[in-house]
């Protein structure tokens, strides 16, 4: 049995599906869910994408920026559009603004680091 609201028998409540994780939490009457008859449930439902889709795509990631050290700019920023707009279109549903957020800072930082530890011929090819 799974509880989406509250923590059950020591299980986190929500589960992940399909990539998202999907948890209710207690909201306030304007909050609120509302049910057909549009009652006021005390919960608001939130649909994120999951702990460990966010560090399968970090690490995919990850590995296209470390591929490509000795190419050019260009092509790097080609291999990473396509990534991160296929993940960013596929869990654009539910309130992944914090989650894009999280994700922007580490891409930030990876590609500042890779930037950092290019030789100085490929810097000047960069400009």
């Amino acid at each position: 049995m799974i509880h989406t609201l509250q923590e059950h028998e020591g299980h986190k409540p929500g589960f992940d599906f399909l990539g998202f994780n999907i948890r209710q939490f207690k909201a306030g009457k304007y909050t609120s869910g509302k049910d057909s008859q549009k009652r006021i449930l005390g919960f608001s439902t939130i649909i994120t994408p999951s702990k460990e889709s966010q560090k399968e795509h970090y690490t995919k990631i990850t590995e296209v920026i470390d591929k490509h050290k000795a190419k050019p700019q260009a092509a790097l920023i080609k291999n990473l559009n396509s990534i991160i707009r296929g993940w960013c279109n596929y869990f654009s549903i539910g309130c992944p603004t914090k989650v894009f957020y999280r994700m922007d800072y580490l891409l930030y930082w990876k590609l500042r680091r890779w930037a950092i530890e290019l030789t100085p011929q490929q810097r000047r090819t960069l400009d």
